[in-house]
């Protein structure tokens, strides 16, 4: 057993530390989960995304080599997985020695025991779940940010039959002139079929849109390097973009 699993609604005595979230723009990426990988660099680009990794992750208060991790349910409850920071999944010891960041090591973990409770992911994504294949593996943004956030993100393509956002350009343009004016946000792109750096269904930080120079940059973290292009360009590369303004990140009357 991985890690016991409580529901809970917990008070947070040993969140990670702003340090521990800047941890996660250096992470690089071994495993299949760009789209977690992604999601947790993007939330520490903003003032609430941080707030909210240091509620969902902690230190245990009582024992600091158990990191405890909080998924939202459905009914809008948390649930607790405590992970020790050591803990190795069959199969995955060498890729586990590369992966140095305790933290991503827990929450993969955590959602991939989510996952063997509830199969919640898109069905697509459980095809390899019962194969070599971790469940915490080959998963989309938009349920890992809802089930960590509790909050549902901005979609543009992300489950469609598109092959990029060609189709959507006057949705992703909306979107792309308030990112260009609201800097604080949290946004992923995907590849799907087509490739960007070699991979297909990759998932990729959005590092910034510049509109007046009609670029976006962005990056993918198996080698952290950032890149540039032109809008034109990402419209007919990207399927889908996902995630959060600052302000959707908010908490409500409900969550204080």
């Amino acid at each position: 057993m991985l890690g016991c699993i409580n529901t809970a609604y917990p008070v947070f005595k040993a969140s990670i530390s702003d340090k521990d979230i800047d941890g996660f723009e250096h992470a690089k990426q071994y495993f299949s989960d760009c789209y977690l990988m992604t999601t947790l660099e993007t939330l520490s680009h903003t003032p609430n995304g941080r707030k909210i990794l240091k509620e969902q992750i902690e230190y245990d208060d009582n024992n600091p080599k158990l990191i405890n991790c909080y998924l939202y349910k459905n009914n809008g409850e948390k649930e607790k997985y405590t992970i020790p920071t050591n803990a190795v999944v069959d199969g995955y010891e060498k890729l586990y020695k590369q992966q140095s960041n305790e933290i991503i090591r827990s929450m993969d973990i955590s959602v991939a025991e989510y996952e063997k409770k509830y199969k919640s992911k898109p069905w697509i994504c459980r095809v390899t779940d019962n194969f070599k294949t971790y469940r915490f593996e080959n998963n989309i943004p938009s349920h890992f940010m809802k089930i960590l956030t509790g909050k549902e993100p901005h979609v543009i393509g992300e489950t469609d039959f598109n092959v990029d956002l060609e189709g959507y350009r006057e949705q992703v343009m909306a979107l792309f002139e308030r990112m260009d004016k609201e800097k604080d946000h949290s946004f992923v792109m995907g590849t799907g079929i087509k490739m960007l750096d070699g991979r297909t269904w990759h998932v990729y930080v959005v590092e910034d849109v510049d509109l007046n120079n009609n670029t976006i940059t962005v990056k993918e973290k198996r080698g952290n390097n950032p890149k540039t292009m032109s809008i034109d360009t990402a419209l007919r590369t990207f399927k889908f973009i996902v995630g959060y303004f600052n302000g959707d990140l908010a908490k409500t009357e409900s969550q204080q």
